[in-house]
């Protein structure tokens, strides 16, 4: 029973280290040549439970089931390498001749061993049992093996030379191949002389649980790094992307809200009147006086300072809601919450300090403010049509006000 007891360890280890290949969906996407290699392992423990079963009946010398399951013994073992002869193939990403020749020589061999297990029925030239109930094998048996181990050997010699053309890490998975079909190549030499001996089933253990340390591990750890890598560029570009999209929607002199943030959030705000979800809304639209004169007389740079206090001072006092830059010298706010509720107050308290500012030669701002009217306006538009009409008035008003002689005292 010492023969079968070496194949339950196997088969038993397989189970443990394989459980993600044989039954974890998640596995699929990080373990190279996922389904030839999860066919592998399903062909190693079909070739393992004969092995028990072999060892059982052998002890018995139960010759018509021992007969029946020694056929199936090098059925399975030659399933089992054509199985990685697939697997190598996906696996090695061998795509030319070599594809084909390997595929060729792994097809070939298990066609000659079911014609050569056919003809064993009645010719024993791969094994026969005695009257004893005792193995004997046969010369076919040798050969079989003998081409198993030549066709591991050379793929081995393939691992090994073609690492030139491989990175470091995949040149470390690739001698783990290699080191695989040397250790089957040894045991196989080993199982011809001692053919009462597990050995075939031990190399695919030993063999399997090299795979499953060196090369789907490092597979998966890999593709783990890599998913790392993939988020880590992907929050970069989303940081990269919310640093342009606030430069997008900044006016970058005055850090008021861009004109082109101003037409997304009109075009977001007449989808909400469309649906109805907009009941209470108020629109103010300002424009600078005396932008010209600064310009002309004290230079570009110093209207752009009264540009950005005109800012400054439309913002102190609307500071509840988006304020927009949506032309040279032009400026809108939408207002919401406390300022919505407090408008005319504060409309009141910035035309008033405005009055003040066009007294002590400071930047003086026209404004206009309108609400929203439900059942009546369909859109922004609108709103800021009437706005703007009532700000003209308030620029004539403030003209008339002011001193035709006055000079715009512009601070930083």
């Amino acid at each position: 029973m010492s023969y079968s007891v070496i194949g339950i360890i196997a088969i038993l280890l397989h189970l443990i280290i394989n459980r993600d290949v044989l039954w974890g969906k998640s596995t699929a996407n990080n373990i190279p040549a996922y389904r030839e290699y999860r066919f592998f392992i399903i062909g190693i423990l079909i070739f393992c439970v004969t092995d028990v079963l072999w060892g059982i009946f052998n002890e018995y010398h139960l010759i018509t089931p021992l007969y029946a399951v020694t056929v199936a013994y090098f059925v399975t073992m030659m399933i089992g390498f054509l199985a990685w002869t697939k697997y190598v193939v996906s696996y090695l990403e061998i795509n030319d001749v070599r594809k084909k020749i390997i595929n060729i020589l792994g097809i070939t061999l298990f066609l000659i061993e079911m014609i050569i297990l056919t003809v064993n029925f009645f010719i024993p030239i791969q094994f026969r049992f005695d009257e004893s109930g005792v193995y004997h094998a046969g010369i076919a048996r040798y050969f079989t093996l003998a081409l198993q181990v030549v066709l591991f050997i050379v793929t081995s010699v393939y691992t090994f030379i073609s690492k030139a053309k491989t990175t470091e890490a995949t040149l470390r998975l690739r001698r783990t191949v290699g080191i695989f079909c040397l250790t089957m190549a040894a045991l196989i030499v080993c199982q011809i002389f001692f053919p009462y001996l597990p050995l075939y089933s031990i190399g695919y253990l030993l063999g399997s649980c090299l795979l499953h340390s060196f090369v789907v591990e490092d597979e998966k750890e890999e593709y783990r790094k890599t998913l790392e890598k993939l988020l880590e560029r992907e929050k970069q570009q989303n940081l990269e992307l919310g640093s342009a999209r606030r430069r997008i929607n900044t006016d970058p002199l005055t850090g008021a809200k861009s004109k082109q943030a101003y037409l997304d959030d009109r075009l977001d705000i007449n989808r909400r009147i469309k649906e109805g979800g907009v009941s209470e809304l108020g629109a103010v639209v300002f424009d600078l006086n005396d932008l010209k004169y600064v310009n002309d007389n004290m230079g570009h740079e110093t209207g752009d300072i009264y540009i950005y206090n005109a800012f400054m001072l439309i913002s102190e006092f609307f500071c509840h809601s988006p304020v927009y830059r949506i032309g040279g010298d032009e400026f809108a706010a939408i207002l919401r919450g406390d300022d919505y509720n407090n408008r005319e107050e504060l409309l009141k308290r910035f035309d008033a300090q405005v009055e003040s500012n066009l007294k002590t030669g400071r930047v003086v701002v026209s404004s206009g403010m309108s609400e929203f009217i439900p059942g009546t306006d369909k859109k922004l538009e609108q709103v800021l049509d009437r706005a703007d009409k009532k700000m003209y008035k308030r620029k004539q008003a403030l003209k008339k006000l002011g001193d035709p002689y006055r000079v715009p005292a512009v601070t930083k």
